[in-house]
């Protein structure tokens, strides 16, 4: 009786646990559904393209050719020497790091001194354009002088001008005596 208490409790456990699995597996077969769909639509499609149009058959055919003899060609080098591979590779990959470290530091050089230009040409345009404003300046007290002087001899002809009916005012009425 003991064994038979035993195994009770674990068979619910045991019927819990292979639910848990079939639900998972579900999941996981649901979530590659969407995947396995796509690829069937792409090859039916592509099967389909390749039925009907003989150009894209034998361009195919001769991609895959070309294709598949460059890479057997390449894996019976490797296969020959394959260190003499591993070294070749190395060797393309530092001089092509070398050529990029070499144009990398020829662009910072020309920013660098293209930079150095811009900034004296800068300077030069700021200290020039201050000249300008300093004379600008200048000229405008000078326009200014040269307008209370005009004001000053408009006022003079002015006054003078009254002066003169004010005497001729005078004189006539002097003309009586």
């Amino acid at each position: 009786m003991q064994n038979e208490q035993t195994t009770q409790p674990t068979q619910p456990t045991q019927t819990a646990a292979t639910t848990e699995t079939t639900q998972t597996t579900k999941r996981k077969s649901s979530g590659k559904k969407l995947p396995l769909a796509m690829l069937t639509g792409a090859l039916i499609g592509g099967a389909f393209v390749l039925i009907k149009d003989p150009e894209q058959r034998r361009r195919l055919k001769d991609g895959s050719k070309s294709t598949k003899d460059a890479v057997s060609g390449y894996a019976s080098e490797v296969k020959e020497d394959p260190s003499g591979k591993k070294d070749d590779l190395v060797t393309r990959v530092r001089k092509t790091v070398s050529v990029i470290n070499e144009a990398v530091a020829t662009v910072q050089d020309v920013m660098n001194n293209q930079g150095k230009e811009i900034t004296e040409r800068a300077k030069d345009i700021k200290e020039e354009s201050e000249e300008i404003i300093s004379t600008a300046k200048d000229a405008g007290e000078d326009l200014q002088d040269a307008g209370e002087k005009a004001k000053e001899a408009k006022d003079e002809l002015t006054t003078s001008e009254e002066e003169k009916s004010a005497d001729e005012k005078v004189v006539e009425v002097n003309p009586r005596y």
